[in-house]
């Protein structure tokens, strides 16, 4: 029998039981992400954007010109401490997704990265953020149900999200944790890589929104980054994300015979391939033999001598 399990890593397995003793065998085919093949960059600017001040939990600064995250023992220019602050970040994901589609065909493709890109300043000029190197969280939120509103630090407002909304938004059970990150404390465009978490690639490919929370690690730090509403737009947060076609990685057959065993796969350019083997599905895995990537598709037959004794095999697909 034949069982397809999608799973979200950060590489392709095909995993093949086998008793050639007996003279049987079960494929069963794992599919997660990754590899190196053709890829492409699609890139989103958010559809909404605000800060969250504890000084201030009842107010909403929405229309702002930058999100800060700040831990408690950060200060502004002026030595003063401002309270706590976090940040929220939604961006659109239906048109990445009608993107790849486009390009690969419909759902037929793999995320293989994500970067959050912000540009921070390291000498806020508005006396009402902070400054300061440390550690921030960035969270994935499950729930995309809130307001960015229209308040600023000069004028600020209480028709969208606020500090004291937040209890609400989050929901420890559902939400997922995308790391710690640094901030560089000077005028600068950062970088981000994310992890694959399955969340997060489950948005991605449904081209559900996402929203990031960002909130303090570490005391003294004081991260101020442009928004969306800063002028000009160009500089606003970016979230890339980049993909590349499937594979299709297939174990066609396993074949015993005169005391050898024969697996044969399909190959396709530019994926490194690895055929790995187990006593039990669980692991753990060792290298059988590596594949380097091919520039054109191609065919493997590997011959081994059979064991004996029942063994999984799978096919891994790796950057």
């Amino acid at each position: 029998m034949i069982l397809v399990l999608p799973v979200f890593r950060h590489s392709f397995a095909m995993v093949l039981r086998a008793c050639t003793c007996l003279g049987w065998l079960v494929l069963i085919l794992v599919a997660a992400q990754s590899g190196h093949a053709q890829v492409v960059t699609v890139s989103v600017v958010p559809e909404a954007d605000a800060f969250l001040r504890s000084a201030q939990p009842t107010n909403n600064f929405g229309g702002a010109g930058a999100i800060g995250v700040s831990g408690s023992a950060a200060t502004n220019a002026g030595d003063q401490q401002n309270g706590l602050y976090d940040s929220l970040i939604r961006f659109p994901l239906a048109n990445i997704r009608a993107s790849f589609d486009t390009v690969f065909g419909p759902h037929d493709w793999l995320v293989l990265g994500a970067t959050l890109t912000l540009i921070e300043m390291g000498s806020p000029p508005n006396a009402i953020f902070n400054k300061g190197v440390g550690g921030f969280e960035i969270r994935l939120v499950s729930s995309n149900s809130w307001v960015e509103g229209i308040g600023t630090p000069g004028s600020p407002t209480t028709d969208g999200i606020t500090w004291d909304n937040m209890p609400l938004l989050l929901n420890p059970a559902a939400d997922v944790t995308l790391g710690i990150f640094t901030n560089s404390g000077t005028d600068a465009t950062l970088s981000f890589p994310l992890p694959l978490k399955p969340e997060l690639v489950s948005k991605i490919v449904s081209g559900i929104p996402v929203t990031f929370y960002l909130t303090a690690a570490s005391p003294q730090i004081g991260f101020t980054a442009l928004s969306r509403s800063f002028l000009p737009t160009n500089n606003a947060p970016i979230l890339g994300i980049v993909a590349a076609p499937n594979p299709h990685p297939g174990i066609d057959a396993l074949q015993v015979s005169n005391g050898t065993s024969v697996i044969s796969f399909a190959t396709v350019s530019n994926w490194n391939y690895s055929l790995q083997s187990a006593s039990e599905i669980k692991g753990p895995w060792t290298n059988v033999s590596v594949f380097p990537a091919m520039p054109t598709n191609s065919h493997v037959a590997y011959a081994k001598p059979a064991s004996g004794a029942q063994r999984f095999y799978r096919l891994f697909l790796a950057r």
